[in-house]
């Protein structure tokens, strides 16, 4: 990392790690405690610097991602496929708005995949910059267990889609098992949203 730009990131790195400590998305916990037919996949930082649309420089992102290549179908991910929506349902469904005056707006979520529940057990190594205050020569000693989907991991946009959709499931009659599916496909709802990665337009 170039020394100009190497406080920036450094300051990114601690932003992330915070917001995924104030969300819970992991525990910390002794490495000596994990399975020993787990096997503790890394953890990798992703740096990017983000512009505004005249190409001044906005801010410098940190993303924590796991290592899923690491990851072993049948042990600690089966599902991965996760449909993304047509730029030509886009236009589209904007088109339908304009025509009858409708509101429309995106909504980025922060931390998009993370807000979705992992249904298998994973521990990730500490990343680079994170380390306890007690353990500072010695971070080997502990590991994150993850609570929620990271970046990186294999199942992480399926789980993240799965959980929109049955966010976006109308319940119907008093039987909580019994609803309505309101897509119309794989990412258009009835209730005209448009689900794309970790955004969502609003129609």
């Amino acid at each position: 990392m170039r020394q100009d730009v190497r406080e920036q990131f450094m300051e990114a790195m601690m932003k992330e790690v915070k917001d995924h400590e104030e969300r819970e998305h992991w525990d910390l916990v002794l490495s000596s405690t994990v399975p020993k037919s787990a096997k503790t996949i890394k953890a990798i930082w992703s740096f990017k610097r983000k512009r505004f649309p005249d190409g001044t420089l906005n801010k410098h992102k940190a993303r924590l991602c796991a290592h899923g290549g690491m990851q072993k179908w049948g042990e600690n991910y089966w599902e991965t496929y996760s449909p993304v929506v047509n730029m030509l349902t886009i236009r589209l469904i904007l088109a339908i708005a304009h025509i009858h005056k409708l509101d429309s707006k995106s909504i980025d979520f922060v931390l998009a995949f993370p807000q979705a529940e992992l249904d298998v057990d994973i521990w990730m190594e500490l990343p680079i910059g994170m380390c306890p205050d007690w353990d500072e020569f010695n971070k080997r000693q502990y590991v994150l267990e993850l609570k929620k989907n990271l970046y990186g991991l294999k199942q992480a946009s399926f789980n993240w889609f799965d959980k929109l959709k049955t966010g976006l499931t109308v319940d119907i009659g008093d039987d909580p098992q019994s609803s309505l599916d309101t897509f119309l496909d794989t990412c258009v709802s009835l209730r005209r949203y448009l689900s794309y990665f970790g955004e969502v337009i609003f129609a």
